[in-house]
């Protein structure tokens, strides 16, 4: 068995990539892990990721928000290098949706209980800032498969 960890966020209004990146800048994540820029753009239902140079990650986000692409679901890895933990945030069709998946040295809850997931450590870093972009939910769950 497995555990899945998630996070879904509700915006009032449909929101870019690179708004969120904005967003959660100043707080320490970005879009540049270690292995470079991991992302994808939903290609007639499929999702294939892909990998970027660190050095194209402005280039990246900005195509991720390409007018072409407002009508699909579109991701992208976060990361925050002073901590060592990320995950994917996808952002689904329409931009009122996305979701964050820890995946990424993901925090667990306590020692003891290494299968079970920090949530509340991933809310405190994500929720404030996105709010400020219009947030208005979420949904946290760490569930075992």
């Amino acid at each position: 068995m497995s555990r899945r960890a998630d996070i879904d966020f509700t915006f009032e209004e449909p929101v870019t990539v690179s708004a969120i990146m904005r967003a959660l800048s100043p707080t320490g994540w970005g879009p540049v892990e270690p292995l470079g820029v991991s992302f994808f753009v939903e290609e007639d239902g499929d999702i294939d990721w892909e990998r970027g140079d660190a050095n194209d990650a402005n280039f990246i986000i900005s195509s991720l928000d390409a007018p072409e692409n407002i009508d699909r679901a579109t991701g992208v890895s976060v990361y925050n290098e002073s901590t060592g933990r990320g995950g994917t945030l996808l952002i689904f069709a329409g931009r009122t949706q996305a979701s964050f998946t820890p995946s990424i040295d993901r925090k667990p809850l306590v020692e003891e209980l290494p299968r079970m997931t920090d949530i509340a450590w991933y809310l405190n870093q994500l929720v404030l800032p996105l709010v400020h972009i219009g947030l208005s939910g979420y949904e946290a769950r760490d569930l075992l498969d």
